[in-house]
């Protein structure tokens, strides 16, 4: 096949434009960092030259000329790496953070590999016969999530190729040093269609390109293997290789073969000559002001009126968030359910989704065990347009989902700036009391406190599971729903016997809920959320009894980000304040908590404690196991300790 003149002009395009960046940044023209694929521009004309509106790319931190293949936008990608507030990000994103049209790139390796599938998978759902491709590097195959993403696209079918750009290096490592066995059989090992082809022979990539691109189309997910060699240093000027061997590279290239041609060469001068106006023409523009980037001010949170406790729905918790999905989807066809042993008849762990498989089939995926690769997967199906709940079993393997959280879910509306949204929620029982030892049985929640875009929501023994998950199901962004194991079973909630309680809850989205003794101001206010509410109401009775102290309990159910009006106001009258968490008290939430009321209150004569778990591993044993977690006995022992 004859290489079309476009393909060559767009090769020429991105060495010129790259060659550039590292000119400037010489110059002290760009901030940050810069990683240049010269040397390699034929794989990404191979892949993104070729595809039809509504296909997605996903590239990494090598990732300039994947964009300009896709977009063909010299000056946004220009602007951004400028920090122009013209560039694709505004500059927020900077050279490894792109965002259009269905191209997203991010730095850390492998991250998008199960983000591609998940989106692919959604547009495979769609029928639109769209797919995606997402672009790895050797190095890359040492992480390992891309062979959860190799599985996972595996099983499913999924309309997305792999296309690994083998430079030899991983940053300066070469592959005999980092990479056992073959890479092409690792991909085949899952059953993928693997195709493989080299930068040198540029025509024929580009041919077995569309042969790998056809076959996606058929939901046949593809591994493309694509040798090929950096002419330049990992960034910038890290280059520890042999001059001997670069240039023998050097000589190789096909660009540089071609630069010998004059008509070639023409081209190459008019591009040269365009993308140097460009940045002329940028030099003067302006950058993103801190306002536009935080956005106007958020106005300080309202004091919120408190009202009757609406009553719970009664029965088991696990059936009312059962009956939920049930119902919610039979009314909405975009809500997506992905977690591990979901299908009938297993239900999950918990039971929670039994029957769902059955009813809706198109709607309930039953996974591998693969927690960081399953939430990449909500993640592209959220930017694909729908709603994912990903089940992660138990808590405690959420630990697995971290970089997916942090460096993808919630990176990805302000890196992009605000190009796209993530409107995934992860569910997960937390919490011990039932005996499953120190992995099954952690409260790590703490953990995401301070992630950006990321809501935390706790339910309660004490919340309505329709309204919570109601108002769940309209949130753009990623929350992360925590449910307390032991209260999936509870039937009732033992309320103090001797002093009668108000329950009040407050009317936001999520309320708190307090209950306060009728017509006695409280001398301590017990704080806290979840499964913590259990301990704290058993310990009102106790408190007055041994101590003396009327206690008042709030129990939050949005805990990131706390609404601090609504805690300060409602303990403002109280001498002491105690935050009771089930985890342990280093770094947790009642520390965030009390910072902030001394902030509010300053040196005033309130006192505060932090009461949680003891900071060892939690035994199985059950006589162990009620003495480290947190209980009403040490709730009354610390704050005796304390007045």
């Amino acid at each position: 096949m004859k290489v079309k003149m476009d393909n060559i002009e767009l090769a020429l395009r991105i060495r010129i434009v790259e060659n550039k960046f590292l000119q400037m940044f010489s110059a002290g023209m760009l901030n940050g960092t810069v990683h240049t694929s010269v040397g390699q521009e034929f794989s990404a004309v191979a892949f993104c030259n070729n595809l039809l509106d509504g296909d997605a790319v996903f590239s990494n931190h090598r990732c300039h000329g994947h964009y300009l293949a896709v977009t063909k936008d010299t000056k946004s990608l220009m602007a951004e790496l400028m920090g122009k507030k013209s560039g694709v990000c505004s500059g927020i994103g900077g050279s490894q953070h792109l965002c259009e049209s269905n191209f997203f790139s991010n730095g850390p390796q492998g991250s998008l590999t199960p983000v591609a599938a998940g989106m692919a998978l959604g547009m495979k759902k769609k029928g639109k016969g769209n797919i995606a491709i997402c672009f790895i590097g050797d190095g890359t195959m040492g992480e390992g999530i891309i062979y959860e993403s190799m599985n996972l696209s595996a099983l499913y079918k999924i309309p997305v190729i792999y296309v690994c750009e083998n430079n030899q290096y991983a940053q300066s490592t070469h592959i005999s040093n980092n990479l056992s066995g073959s890479i092409i059989k690792r991909a085949e090992s899952f059953g993928l269609n693997t195709f493989s082809g080299n930068t040198w022979d540029y025509e024929e990539l580009i041919d077995s390109a569309n042969n790998a691109i056809n076959a996606a189309r058929e939901n046949k997910p593809s591994f493309f293997m694509v040798d090929t060699y950096r002419l330049n240093a990992h960034s910038k000027g890290d280059d520890d290789r042999s001059k001997k061997e670069v240039d023998l590279y050097q000589e190789k290239d096909p660009i540089n073969k071609m630069l010998n041609r004059k008509e070639v060469q023409a081209i190459y001068n008019k591009i040269k000559e365009e993308v140097d106006l460009v940045v002329e023409d940028l030099i003067g523009d302006n950058e993103l002001s801190l306002l536009n980037f935080e956005g106007k001010n958020k106005p300080s949170p309202e004091k919120l009126k408190w009202t009757p406790l609406e009553s719970n729905q009664g029965g088991r918790q696990s059936d009312n968030i059962y009956q939920y999905f049930k119902k919610a989807m039979k009314d909405k066809d975009d809500i997506c359910l992905i977690g591990e042993d979901i299908a009938h008849p297993y239900g999950g762990a918990f039971k929670i989704t039994k029957d769902l498989s059955k009813l809706y089939p198109n709607n309930v995926i039953s996974t591998p065990i693969s927690e960081a690769g399953i939430t990449g997967l909500g993640i592209g199906m959220g930017l694909a347009g729908f709603k994912p709940y990903v089940e992660i079993m138990f808590g405690d393997f959420i630990s697995y989902a971290f970089d997916q959280i942090l460096s993808n879910a919630s990176k990805f509306y302000e890196m992009y700036n605000n190009k796209a949204r993530v409107p995934l929620v992860i569910r997960t029982p937390m919490g011990g009391g039932r005996g499953y030892g120190p992995t099954h049985s952690q409260s790590l929640e703490k953990f995401f406190n301070g992630m950006n875009n990321i809501k935390i929501i706790a339910l309660n023994y004490l919340s309505h599971i329709d309204s919570v998950y109601k108002n769940i199901s309209k949130e753009l962004d990623t929350v992360l729903l925590i449910e307390n194991k032991v209260d999936y079973s509870k039937l009732n909630i033992d309320m103090p016997k001797d002093i009668i309680m108000e329950q009040l809850s407050e009317n936001s989205d999520y309320p708190a809920i307090l209950l306060k003794p009728k017509d006695i101001s409280p001398d301590i206010s017990l704080i806290t959320y979840g499964g913590g509410l259990h301990v704290a109401l058993e310990s009102v009775d106790k408190l007055y009894y041994e101590h003396e102290l009327v206690a008042q309990v709030i129990c939050l159910t949005q805990i990131y980000p706390l609404n601090m009006k609504t805690i300060s106001d409602v303990v403002s009258e109280s001498e002491y304040i105690a935050t009771i968490e089930e985890s342990n008290i280093e770094g947790g939430y009642g520390s965030e908590i009390i910072a902030n009321l001394v902030e509010i209150f300053g040196h005033s004569s309130k006192k505060y404690m932090r009461i949680g778990s003891k900071n060892y591993s939690i035994p199985s044993v059950k006589n162990l196991e009620e003495n480290f977690l947190v209980n009403s006995k040490k709730i009354v022992d610390v704050v005796g300790s304390k007045i």
